[in-house]
């Protein structure tokens, strides 16, 4: 991880919560959003809506990828600087990273839930 990392222009339009946006090298980047949206014909609240643990999409573990062949890399850095002349992005979005750089460990993690709440009509 011993490469200097050179942007000469980066445009951004939107950046969204939980997202990174990173120029140069980190050993970890963890970042985790959870949310819950409710959709009512009418918009009232108790107060009581809201609580992941209701909800198991919120609390089951996410299953890590199996390798089923060991692998093994060589990596030859024949310089020891990541030059980028520019870079436009629209939008990154929860959870997601945009790095120009190095790392050793990613671990990104995004749970939606999506209620809709209608009214029963007599």
């Amino acid at each position: 991880m011993a490469r200097i990392s050179f942007v000469q222009w980066l445009k951004v339009d939107s950046i969204s919560a939980s997202a990174i946006l990173i120029v140069g090298d980190a050993q970890r980047l963890t970042p985790d959003s959870k949310a819950l949206v409710f959709q009512k014909e009418i918009s009232t609240y108790l107060g009581t809506e809201g609580d992941f643990n209701e909800y198991p999409i919120f609390s089951k573990k996410i299953p890590e990828p199996i390798t089923q062949t060991p692998l093994q890399m060589n990596i030859v850095n024949e310089s020891k600087f990541i030059k980028v002349r520019g870079i436009a992005i629209k939008g990154i979005d929860t959870s997601s990273i945009i790095q120009i750089g190095s790392n050793c460990l990613i671990e990104s993690e995004s749970r939606f839930k999506q209620i809709q709440q209608r009214i029963q009509r007599k």
